[in-house]
């Protein structure tokens, strides 16, 4: 007797909503890439989109492309595993951050703040800089270690006051990035009870 080969039947239902909830996982995590990759070359002092492309191992063009405005091309999941390296953090933290969720226990915090060879304007200004109560402890180290890429890619120990208007201006892009968030939950929040609303109703 020959066993039953026909393939498994699954409720089409469930196999669509874990798509659609894969997909828009990953799309969460694209845009939160994107964003701060925005955010660390805003400031960045010039040649460093191309020096980031070269060691992301894209063409300048290509990532151009990606943080334009329309963009054509999206960041795949082996461009976003480079990045995660870039910022130095794991794929896995990469994906908590994005979700606004507390990095693996087992794991180092993301994007420590390196201290050496801090300059002394940008050291003092970190030491008395006062952030918006608002701002998160994960994204106040991004924001440290992006005003550090300045240094990186060779830009000079500023003044202090400019050193606390970029501070500021990286804190700002990080809380509007957490205010589209808020905001694109409790869109999707609103919808889903609108529609079991309508669902009750038939």
């Amino acid at each position: 007797m020959h066993a039953n080969l026909a393939p498994a039947k699954f409720p089409r239902t469930k196999v669509w909503a874990v798509t659609q909830d894969e997909h828009q996982r990953v799309q969460r995590i694209k845009e939160y890439v994107l964003a701060r990759l925005r955010e660390e070359l805003a400031h960045a002092p010039r040649g460093a989109q191309a020096a980031l492309a070269k060691k992301l191992g894209v063409s300048g063009a290509h990532l151009s492309n990606m943080l334009s405005t329309n963009p054509t091309r999206q960041p795949g999941e082996d461009f976003r595993r480079k990045v995660a390296a870039h910022w130095g953090v794991s794929y896995g933290q990469l994906e908590a951050i994005a979700f606004g969720d507390e990095p693996p226990a087992s794991g180092s915090k993301p994007v420590a703040w390196r201290s050496e060879n801090i300059p002394a304007n940008l050291a003092a200004v970190l030491a008395d800089y006062r952030w918006m109560p608002e701002m998160p402890n994960d994204l106040r180290g991004v924001v440290r270690e992006q005003a550090r890429l300045h240094l990186r890619f060779g830009g000079p120990d500023y003044p202090s006051d400019e050193w606390q208007r970029i501070l500021t201006g990286l804190e700002r892009e990080a809380l509007g990035l957490i205010a589209r968030r808020t905001r694109a939950a409790a869109a999707a929040s609103k919808k889903t009870r609108v529609k079991r609303a309508a669902k009750s109703r038939k």
